[in-house]
């Protein structure tokens, strides 16, 4: 079974789907709080990927706090996501990185606390980028601003706003992944 058809259900209730891949630490509490407010607009399903191994399982147990029906991805490797789930957990850079054609867009890891910011494997997949408000002022972000491949929050809220607008206009989201592609195949790092 392919990764995307676990959410087979979501879409055909017209649910989103947002990513936060590559969690640093002190990440994941700002993802809920943001998915959260999403989920005032609009159900949906998080999926949840920390940046390292040793931080599954802490990560995975912070969770309970958030009262969020929460599953592992390693408990459901042939079956679809239930409906009623919240938090689709990731626990390997493999599975990690087969979910971004799954989104409605990601917001990567590195972006809202800071850290190291991967883009490549996002950017390849035509998943759509919201950046947080930590994504450094780069060459790189500059140049995916100015080719409208990808949109820059200067602060939670505004990372909520333009979440909002893409999970209402999914085709602008799109045309950005795609546009994302065409900059990084002439610049990319």
């Amino acid at each position: 079974m392919e990764w995307c058809e676990r959410f087979k259900e979501y879409r055909d209730r017209e649910r989103c789907v947002v990513y936060f891949p590559n969690l640093h630490e002190g990440e994941d509490a700002e993802a809920y709080g943001i998915f959260l407010s999403l989920m005032r607009v609009k159900m949906g399903i998080m999926i949840l990927a920390p940046d390292r191994e040793e931080r599954y399982e802490p990560v995975y147990r912070d969770a309970i706090k958030y009262h969020l029906q929460t599953i592992r991805h390693s408990r459901l490797f042939t079956s679809y996501v239930p409906l009623k789930t919240r938090v689709y957990f990731v626990e390997t850079v493999d599975v990690r990185d087969a979910f971004y054609p799954c989104a409605d867009f990601c917001v990567p890891g590195g972006t809202l606390a800071g850290g190291a910011v991967d883009l490549a494997k996002p950017i390849a997949d035509g998943c759509p980028l919201i950046l947080g408000p930590k994504m450094p002022d780069n060459a790189l972000r500059q140049g995916l601003l100015g080719a409208g491949g990808a949109v820059w929050a200067q602060d939670n809220n505004q990372l909520i706003d333009l979440a909002k607008a893409w999970l209402a206009d999914p085709a602008a989201a799109k045309a950005a992944a795609e546009k994302a592609r065409e900059w990084w195949a002439q610049h990319g790092a």
